[in-house]
């Protein structure tokens, strides 16, 4: 659990790359701790298999998130990773022999490697996962978030499998501070809506190379809206959320998402809708570290960046994308979208673009150049 790949054709050890994962297409390749090496690779599903715990724990410690890895095994360790993935959204199915992987707070203070969560599932054995002072003890289907900008520890048991969706924080349209409520608490596979999340998940382990296929470009998009749509059934049920303050909130946070086409939504209006001062209003943002106005803007560049990247919707300018979600400046858009994702709209586009050109840029999966 908490198994990561590098993204990046040159990886500097402490910087996320938000570009799709790009790995070679149902390969299957053996990490070597005295040869490792970087291939590029095309779209499609990756699998890796180590045959020692310093070989695992190598791969671990040299991708892009620096984690901790422990084993009472000492020398045989045979296990084997699937990645794939698309669109700052990557999913890993990992088989191993029991281990224990850590984030610690020296690891975070190290490397800053952008702000993602991580859902774990159990598909075989049992798992934990411990963040916030909470453990969730996972048996099979059982599911579980954390978050990797605090640390955590995630044991496995001998012989478990585990599938692991990571996606950055700003996709799910809830704050952090509500979603720490969740961290490391078990979602019961037969209860709720974790009910149908689980299999959903199960049968996307199996079934990875739909990322590379030309739907596929709003598989990652689906995915998060799933697991968001989770936890908000989740927060309804928790202690926490009883009060009216924070169902107001979510409840304005639900409006907002049903409304960011509108180009007039703002402070005074949403507050109006629901019957509630504007100082009101702005408080209630305020106490988890938001405002209505940063709110806005981030979801919608969301919305935006979906649609940039959807292949579906080449034939429309960046501009239209953009009016359609309510920025009508192009230039105010452009320097938005750049300063929270890194890049400009037309260098997305084109990267989408290129990759559907079956020349994908960007990423690498730490190999052996021999393939097992």
């Amino acid at each position: 659990m908490g198994w990561e790949c590098s993204i990046r054709r040159e990886i500097p050890r402490c910087n996320l790359a938000l570009t799709p994962m790009a790995t070679s297409t149902k390969s299957e390749v053996s990490v070597n701790a005295s040869r490792v090496a970087m291939l590029g690779a095309g779209p499609g599903v990756q699998t890796t298999v180590t045959r020692t715990i310093d070989e695992f724990a190598d791969l671990v410690r040299t991708s892009v998130m620096p984690l901790s890895v422990k084993s009472r095994h000492a020398n045989a360790f045979v296990g084997r990773m699937r990645t794939a993935g698309r669109d700052r959204v990557f999913c890993f199915e990992v088989t191993a022999p029991e281990h224990t992987v850590e984030r610690t707070p020296e690891l975070i203070r190290e490397c800053a490697t952008g702000e993602f969560y991580k859902l774990s599932l159990m598909l075989q054995g049992e798992g934990m996962v411990m963040q916030d002072s909470r453990e969730a003890v996972l048996r099979q289907g059982d599911l579980a978030i954390y978050d990797t900008t605090r640390p955590y520890s995630v044991i496995s048991s001998e012989g478990a499998r585990t599938a692991i969706v990571m996606f950055p924080r700003d996709m799910i349209a809830l704050p952090p501070e509500m979603v720490a409520q969740l961290t490391a608490v078990r979602f019961d596979r037969s209860h709720g809506l974790a009910a149908s999340v689980s299999p959903f998940i199960s049968q996307l382990m199996m079934q990875l190379d739909h990322f590379a296929r030309p739907g596929g470009s709003r598989l990652p998009h689906n995915i998060v809206d799933l697991l968001g749509t989770m936890l908000v059934s989740e927060l309804d049920l928790a202690p926490e959320e009883a009060t009216h303050a924070s169902r107001m909130l979510r409840q304005v946070m639900g409006y907002i998402e049903d409304n960011l086409r509108d180009p007039d939504l703002k402070l005074a209006s949403i507050a109006s809708a629901h019957f509630i001062s504007s100082r009101y209003l702005q408080a209630l943002f305020q106490r988890n570290g938001l405002t209505v106005s940063s709110w806005v803007r981030e979801r919608r560049l969301e919305r935006c960046h979906r649609d940039l990247v959807d292949p579906s919707l080449a034939s429309e300018s960046v501009s239209e994308l953009a009016a359609k979600w309510g920025f009508l400046e192009p230039t105010h858009f452009s320097r938005a979208y750049k300063k929270h994702f890194g890049l400009s709209p037309r260098e997305a586009r084109a990267g989408v673009n290129r990759k559907t050109r079956g020349g994908v840029v960007g990423s690498a999966l730490l190999v052996n150049k021999d393939v097992a």
